[in-house]
C-alpha cells in the first residue's frame, strides 16, 4: 500500500510541477534524480512517469527515458478549436442546472479575479481562472466531457498561464468571465455556450498573435 501512494504523491506533484510551467517542454526527466529527489524509489518513478504518459504530459522513449511533453503552434491552436466546443457544450450544460451554491462560489471568484487585477497579481489571477473554470467542470452533468476536457486543459495549462501576462488580455480576460457569470446566473445555456467558446477563441487568438513570446 505504500508504494502506492507514494507513487500517487509522485505522480500528483509532478503532474502540478508540468501543468505549472515548472518544468519546460521538452525538458528531460530523469528517473534517478527524481528519486533522489522525492526519496522514492526508481521504481516508483517509473510508475508516475507512465501515469504521466498515458495524460499525454510527458513522452517515454526507449533508451531515451523521460521528457515533458512540446507541441507545436500549429498544435495548440488546434487543441484550443477543440477546446473552445468542448468548453462550449459544457456550459450549455451545466447553466440550467448548476446550483444557488455554485453561482455564488463562480461570483466568488470572479471578485477575487477582479482584485488580483487590480493589485497586478496575474499569476494569482490565473490560478482563480483555473479554480472559476473548475466549477463549472464540477457541476456539469456529463462527467466523461468534464473529465476530457480537463485532460486536455492540463496539457495546454502552461501555455494557457502565459497568455494572461500579454498587455490588455487580463481586462478582457475580466470582461469574458464577467458575461459567463451573468449566463450561469440567468440559467441561459445557449448564451453561455456562446461566451465561453468565444472567451476560449479568444484565448487562442491571443496565442496566435503572440505565440512566439510563449512559447
Amino acid at each position: 500500500m505504500a508504494s502506492v501512494q507514494s507513487t500517487e504523491l509522485v505522480y500528483k506533484n509532478l503532474k502540478e510541477r508540468i501543468t505549472e510551467g515548472d518544468f519546460s517542454p521538452s525538458e528531460q526527466l530523469v528517473e534517478m534524480d527524481l528519486a533522489r529527489q522525492y526519496k522514492v524509489s526508481r521504481n516508483t518513478v517509473k510508475k508516475a512517469l507512465l501515469m504521466l504518459e498515458k495524460e499525454n504530459l510527458i513522452v517515454i522513449e526507449p533508451n531515451k527515458g523521460a521528457k515533458v511533453r512540446s507541441y507545436s503552434t500549429a498544435e495548440i491552436l488546434d487543441f484550443l478549436e477543440i477546446r473552445s466546443v468542448l468548453e462550449g457544450l459544457i456550459a450549455r450544460l451545466t447553466a440550467p442546472v448548476i446550483s444557488e451554491e455554485q453561482c455564488r462560489e463562480l461570483e466568488e471568484i470572479w471578485k477575487r479575479m477582479r482584485q488580483r487585477n487590480a493589485e497586478r497579481n496575474l499569476l494569482a489571477y490565473s490560478q482563480d481562472n483555473r479554480v472559476f473554470h473548475q466549477v463549472i467542470y464540477d457541476a456539469c452533468p456529463n462527467r466523461r466531457l468534464a473529465e476530457m476536457t480537463i485532460t486536455l486543459k492540463n496539457q495546454l495549462s502552461k501555455y494557457n498561464i502565459k497568455t494572461i501576462l500579454v498587455p490588455g488580455r487580463d481586462a478582457d480576460s475580466l470582461a469574458e468571465h464577467s458575461a459567463i457569470l451573468e449566463a450561469f446566473k440567468k440559467r441561459d445555456g445557449q448564451q453561455a455556450e456562446t461566451l465561453m467558446r468565444q472567451h476560449i477563441m479568444n484565448v487562442r487568438a491571443t496565442f496566435s498573435k503572440f505565440h512566439k513570446l510563449l512559447l
